[in-house]
């Protein structure tokens, strides 16, 4: 049935619910910034949202959607932080295809560790990387405290061996050295749509964990999108596939989460043909 369909007994549902795809073909969609591409021996358009906007469907049928997370930032004010986490990767390990009716369907684009959505479908934003704080008093003093990590679709770093963080939908974030006594420390790595987050291995901070490559979806050479960041450290901890490393700042590809910067906003694509 589809989306405020009456069922038998006469109670409106609120739920939509997917309409069998069987010898139903593509539909046509404008919005966002529109392109034709070729993947896996097929010419499709091509539909790429980067901010919110409304994705116009105009003839009712089939369309392929992908939807990345937006990456997460680090949380610190003393220099020890781990990475954060990729945003969430929905669509591309395995291809969703989904029948729209005609009609005008919000698109939300994640923005910093914030998810994505159009037509009712959603990705998770990934966590914010645990960093090494200060609490002032007022008497002027200050003690160390650790900022816990965040989970996420793909989880943050943590600076200490106290606290991990989950990856909801995907995969964890890596564990610093750093203990509750203030020394000095090395963060983990931000989980990954690909890969966990590396653990810091004494003054090494840990590897950000890889993005998926979403080149199968959007034709052209290898992209991966929603990685994790590498932790601070001595060196800092390596990049992981589409990320940045602990000294990288901010994220650059789509979802990336940050070294000690912003994340990367998400992006939504549809594809038709």
């Amino acid at each position: 049935m589809r989306f405020g369909e009456r069922t038998r007994s006469g109670t409106r549902t609120n739920t939509w619910v997917q309409r069998p795809t069987a010898g139903v073909g593509y539909g046509t969609a404008t919005g966002g910034s529109s392109s034709t591409i070729s993947a896996g021996g097929f010419s499709w358009t091509l539909l790429t949202f980067t901010s919110d906007t409304n994705l116009v469907v105009s003839k009712a049928g089939l369309f392929d959607l992908l939807l990345v997370g937006g990456g997460a930032g680090s949380n610190t004010d003393n220099g020890s932080y781990g990475g954060g986490g990729g945003g969430g990767v929905l669509g591309a390990t395995t291809t969703l295809t989904v029948y729209l009716a005609a009609a005008t369907y919000a698109v939300d684009v994640g923005a910093a560790g914030l998810q994505s959505s159009v037509a009712g479908y959603v990705v998770g934003g990934g966590g914010a990387g645990g960093g090494r704080g200060n609490n002032f008093f007022g008497d002027g003093n200050r003690n160390f405290v650790f900022r816990i990590p965040k989970n996420g679709a793909n989880g943050g770093g943590s600076a200490s061996t106290e606290f991990g963080s989950t990856g909801i939908t995907g995969n964890n974030g890596g564990v610093g050295t750093g203990s509750l006594d203030g020394g000095s420390s090395s963060g983990g790595g931000g989980g990954g749509a690909g890969a966990a987050g590396g653990n810091a291995s004494g003054s090494t901070g840990g590897s950000g964990g890889n993005g998926v490559d979403i080149s199968g979806f959007i034709g052209g050479s290898a992209y991966y999108a929603g990685a994790g960041a590498g932790g601070s450290g001595s060196p800092t901890g390596a990049a992981g596939l589409g990320g940045v490393s602990g000294s990288g700042g901010s994220g650059v590809n789509y979802g990336a989460g940050s070294g000690n910067g912003s994340g990367a906003a998400g992006v939504v694509y549809v594809r038709f043909r």
